[in-house]
C-alpha cells in the first residue's frame, strides 16, 4: 500500500523558512521548542522512509516484480502427475544435489524417494501452483513450466498449472526423523502394502518433512510461509498427525521457529552429509 505524504505548511511571510521561532523569556517559565519541533519532523521523514522502503521489500511487491501476471495461488495435495514438476522443482531449489530427493539418488529413476512417496502418501504432500497464459507471460520463465499440466483440456488460452513451491512428507513412529525415516524401500512396488522398517510408517502419528521447496525466482514472496502454514493447517484440522518434525541447516533454524516449530538441537540424520537441526511442532499446541 502507498503512503501519502502531505508536504508541511509554508511559512509564514518574515519568518525564518527553517522552522517558527519559539524562543520565550526564561522569566517566564517557558522553554525552546524548535528543537522538539526539528526532532518531530525529522521522525516524520524517517518514518515515511522507512514505509516507503519496507512497501519496496514487501513479500507482495516482490511477488509482483517477480511475476508479470497477476499472481493466484492454488494449493492442493500432490499425485503422481505431479512427479515430473516436482523433480524440476527439487533441482532448482536445493544448489546441493546430495540435499534432493531425485531420481539419482537411487537405482533406477521409477524407484525415486518421490515416486514412492507420492504413490505411497500423497495426503501428506501439497503443492503451491498459480496459472499461466503464455500469452500474457511472454519472456518469463520457470524451472516448472515445461513440466507444468494444462489447467483445461483444449482451453483457448492455453493457460497452465505450474507448481511453484512443495512439501513432500511421509509419517514416522518417533519424535523427530531418522536416517531410515529418510529412506524408502527398494521393492515398495512389489510389497503389496505390507511395511517396511524404512520410508513411511502408516501407524507413525509424526509427520516428517523430506521437503519444503519454493522456486528460486519466487524467494522472498511469502510462498514458503503460505504453504508452510497452510500445510500445518491441514495437518491440525485433518488430525492425521500430533506433530509435524523436519530437519534443516543453520541458516533455516530462524526461518521454521518464526513459523512456530522448536528446535531440538542437532540431528544425528546423515543424509546428504549430515550437519541438520530438528525441528519440531506440536500441532495440538499450534493457536
Amino acid at each position: 500500500m502507498a503512503t501519502t505524504e502531505q508536504a508541511p505548511p509554508l511559512p509564514a511571510e518574515g519568518s525564518s523558512p527553517s522552522r517558527p521561532t519559539m524562543l520565550h523569556r526564561l522569566s517566564d517559565n517557558a522553554i525552546d521548542e524548535s528543537s522538539d519541533a526539528d526532532s518531530d519532523f525529522v521522525k516524520l521523514q524517517k518514518t515515511i522512509s522507512k514505509e516507503r522502503r519496507e512497501a519496496r521489500e514487501s513479500p507482495q511487491a516482490r511477488l509482483q516484480r517477480a511475476c508479470p501476471f497477476t499472481f493466484h495461488p492454488n494449493i492442493r495435495p500432490l499425485n503422481k502427475s505431479d512427479y515430473d514438476s516436482c523433480i524440476a522443482l527439487e533441482n532448482a531449489a536445493f544448489p546441493d544435489p546430495a540435499h534432493r530427493a531425485t531420481p539419482e539418488k537411487a537405482s533406477s529413476p521409477s524407484y525415486s524417494h518421490f515416486d514412492y512417496r507420492l504413490s505411497t502418501c500423497p495426503e501428506l504432500s501439497l503443492g503451491v501452483f498459480c496459472t499461466v497464459v503464455p500469452e500474457k507471460a511472454k519472456n518469463w520463465t520457470i524451472e516448472t513450466l515445461d513440466t507444468a499440466k494444462p489447467v483445461e483440456t483444449d482451453r483457448p488460452n492455453g493457460a497452465k498449472s505450474v507448481l511453484v513451491a512443495h512439501i513432500v512428507a511421509t509419517r514416522c513412529t518417533g519424535n523427530t526423523i531418522t536416517d531410515k525415516d529418510m529412506d524408502y524401500p527398494k521393492d515398495w512396488r512389489t510389497r503389496h502394502g505390507r511395511s517396511a522398517d524404512v520410508g513411511h510408517q502408516e501407524c507413525g502419528r509424526t509427520v516428517a518433512l523430506h521437503s519444503v521447496a519454493v522456486a528460486p525466482k519466487l524467494h522472498g514472496c511469502g510462498i514458503g510461509q503460505m504453504i508452510v502454514k497452510a500445510y500445518l493447517q491441514q495437518m491440525k484440522d485433518a488430525q492425521l498427525a500430533d506433530r509435524v518434525a523436519l530437519i534443516c541447516q543453520d541458516y533455516l533454524v530462524s526461518y521454521y521457529e518464526r513459523l512456530g516449530f522448536r528446535c531440538i538441537g542437532r540431528s544425528p540424520v546423515e543424509f546428504g552429509g549430515g550437519g541438520w537441526h530438528d525441528m519440531v511442532i506440536d500441532l495440538g499446541a499450534m493457536k
